[in-house]
């Protein structure tokens, strides 16, 4: 149990340790206090927002997000390579729309036993959390079935579906617990790390389950604001810092780096009710003209990775199945384009059919984000090297989406987080939230190649038990209702003190902590 709230007495000790008080001190001081140095080696130094909550479930910062999965535990992770990585979770049976989990034998940090009813507590905070909603829509009921054993009951048959199971698992009633004083106490996690005595610093779990930890201590630096973390970051007064690069921004902090992959998906709309556009010899010639390594080298610095179909090229279910190319290839694109009658090069460059017709489109795009501004025009000069004009209409957020939602646009450029569980039904099938500009009906157009039901029954049967996510992979890939670019990563910063960090995951930036060396 903690002495005291975390919001009132850790921001008061922590303004000293970040030289907030009269005593000027550094906000590295922190990590000066007593012990031999063999101790102090094992230490590092966070960042944390004392204004927010560490409730994972009402927290609205970035970093005691991050800091949440050091307290508390999920049923499973994922790791960087999308695989699901069991925490709590000690066997997971899917049997069509059943989902069976039965837990490990683990305790809270007040020594307490974890149970099935913890976990289904658990779920309700989720459910009703903004941060880990969107995980359970294909849910239709959770139970337990003992104290051991959760079973969760789809509306779907997901075969994917316990990789999103990473929702943090509280002690029931704990997220209400509060002080003498009436102020929220931090809930009762299972994790790693809990709050030591004065609760100043994170200190291992006694009660851990897993394996000890390396880190003898973390200390917290309290960073309330955006500009106050930007400062602490560059001065060094973390040890690590995540970078999410969500809004092409980086704070650089000294020390090494690593990459983190992310499901973050760039890719180039399109509005099939465009007669060229329906056609799918279009959409190759398109996709074949696009250098996806200058996009990642030119608009993304290197921060991303060349999409080679509709899911990430780490996802081992898809190996294989995936065959874009990274470069461009104008054979390609000029045989698409005679396909579709436009065979005749004019003084201008551009391909025209026998009416003097040349194929000009424009692109919606997003003007706040560089990068996606950088990729625009990095296709613009892409397209005219196989023969067709484009036009980049930049725009604010708000033109952007409502040009989007009413269909006025011809190509657009987008980004969409993709779950792990291979779902891509909310980008490609028509009426689904993101599935801008997608129709489904065929028109005229007998082209086998042009069928888009026939990736929708893919996708259908997938859901179904039928069909792999190698079929559906193949299939989406043969229609490319949208032209998929790029996957971006995000950058994890750490200090040179730090060796053998692993591989961090986007699911947990310190995934792999039980193995730094110092």
């Amino acid at each position: 149990m903690f002495k005291k709230v975390l919001a009132v007495v850790l921001t008061a000790v922590l303004m000293l340790l970040a030289g907030c008080g009269n005593t000027g001190d550094s906000p590295n001081s922190s990590s000066g206090q007593g012990g031999d140095s063999s101790q102090k080696s094992s230490e590092l130094q966070l960042l944390y927002c004392a204004n927010d909550s560490l409730n994972p479930y009402q927290t609205i910062s970035k970093l005691n997000a991050e800091l949440a999965y050091l307290l508390f535990d999920p049923l499973v992770k994922v790791d960087n390579s999308f695989n699901e990585v069991k925490v709590l979770a000690g066997d997971i049976s899917i049997q069509g729309a059943v989902c069976t989990v039965t837990l490990k034998d683990a305790s809270f940090s007040d020594g307490s036993p974890l149970t099935a009813d913890d976990v289904i507590y658990s779920y309700h905070l989720a459910k009703e959390s903004e941060l880990f909603s969107y995980l359970f829509y294909e849910v239709e009921s959770v139970n337990a079935t003992d104290s051991k054993t959760v079973v969760f009951t789809l509306n779907v048959n997901d075969p994917y579906f316990s990789k999103l199971l990473t929702f943090p698992v509280l002690k029931t009633g704990s997220d209400k617990l509060k002080d003498e004083d009436n102020v929220e106490l931090v809930p009762i996690g299972t994790g790693r790390f809990i709050f030591d005595e004065e609760n100043s610093a994170l200190i291992p779990n006694p009660k851990y389950f897993g394996s000890s930890s390396a880190v003898s201590k973390i200390h917290l630096t309290n960073a309330p604001d955006n500009e106050s973390m930007a400062h602490y970051v560059k001065v060094g007064a973390t040890d690590i810092y995540y970078a999410d690069l969500y809004d092409d921004t980086i704070i650089r902090m000294s020390g090494q780096k690593t990459s983190v992959n992310l499901n973050n998906l760039v890719y180039v709309g399109i509005n099939h009710n465009n007669g060229l556009l329906h056609r799918a010899e279009m959409r190759y010639a398109l996709s074949a003209a696009i250098s996806r390594e200058d996009i990642v080298s030119s608009a993304y610095y290197t921060n991303a990775v060349c999409a080679t179909g509709f899911f990430h090229p780490e996802i081992k279910e898809v190996s294989g199945y995936q065959t874009i190319q990274s470069s461009s290839n104008e054979k390609i694109s000029v045989e698409n384009l005679a396909g579709l009658g436009y065979n005749i090069l004019n003084e201008d460059g551009y391909y025209e059919n026998s009416r003097g017709k040349i194929i000009e489109f424009s692109i919606l795009v997003n003007s706040e984000s560089s990068s996606k501004l950088a990729t625009a025009n990095l296709l613009k000069e892409q397209f005219k090297a196989v023969g067709i004009k484009l036009t980049v209409n930049a725009v604010n957020s708000k033109k952007y989406y409502d040009a989007l939602k009413s269909g006025s646009f011809m190509l657009y450029l987008g980004e969409i987080k993709l779950l792990p569980n291979m779902d891509i039904s909310s980008l490609v099938v028509p009426g689904k939230k993101a599935a801008y500009g997608i129709i489904s009906d065929n028109t005229d157009d007998n082209n086998a190649l042009n069928t888009a039901t026939s990736y929708i029954s893919v996708i259908e049967g997938f859901y179904s038990g039928e069909n792999t996510a190698s079929d559906v992979a193949s299939s989406v890939l043969a229609s490319m209702p949208v032209i998929p670019l790029i996957y971006r990563n995000s950058i994890v910063f750490y200090s040179n003190d730090i060796e053998n960090i692993g591989t961090p995951s986007y699911n947990d930036i310190f995934l792999s902590i039980d193995e730094y060396k110092f």
